[in-house]
């Protein structure tokens, strides 16, 4: 199995959920890419948000939730249990597929000076 890397990204100010608004647990970059059409691959890393209200029903996120809830920082007593449980999520967390439908249509509105709805 190839190992992934992904960062944990430190901020004073807790991320924001993309999904809900709401306040997330932690965020991470985590690698993605697509084939184009001249069939080279496209690499790069998106930031991916846990977040408490959106993750809360998926098996991979919920330990991790659950750690957040009853610990609330990483100390070292407990950092080889927190690390365990990111693991477990970090090999979950994906980038969904690019839409290329969708982003032809934003490039094509953005030529055109139309302002691109945002997915929430």
């Amino acid at each position: 199995m190839t190992q992934r890397r992904i960062d944990i990204v430190s901020r004073q100010e807790p991320p924001t959920c993309p999904r809900c608004r709401q306040e997330g647990l932690l965020l991470a970059r985590v690698p993605y890419g697509w084939t184009n059409a001249g069939g080279a691959a496209v690499e790069g890393r998106n930031e991916v948000v846990l977040c408490a209200a959106c993750d809360t029903n998926a098996p991979h996120a919920a330990p991790l939730i659950a750690w957040f809830h009853v610990r609330g920082t990483v100390e070292p007593d407990y950092s080889e249990e927190f690390l365990r449980l990111l693991a477990g999520w970090a090999e979950q967390v994906s980038v969904p597929p690019l839409d290329r439908q969708r982003l032809e249509t934003e490039i094509e509105q953005w030529r055109r000076g139309r302002t691109v709805a945002r997915r929430t």
